[in-house]
């Protein structure tokens, strides 16, 4: 158990969901530079294995 309330994971999923939207759209657009992405990827990453229990 991660220890997160309802709340926190709810907005930890949505964050996780909308860095997933903009990594996507970036994918087609070419919008975001390497270091950008890599950053966004990296807390999509730290989100993740927060929501799963596991420290980053």
């Amino acid at each position: 158990m991660s220890g997160l309330t309802d709340a926190e994971r709810t907005r930890l999923e949505q964050k996780r969901d909308r860095i997933m939207k903009l990594l996507r759209e970036s994918d087609a657009s070419g919008e975001l530079d390497p270091e950008e992405r890599k950053d966004l990827a990296e807390e999509w990453n730290r989100i993740d294995a927060e929501l799963q229990g596991r420290r980053p």
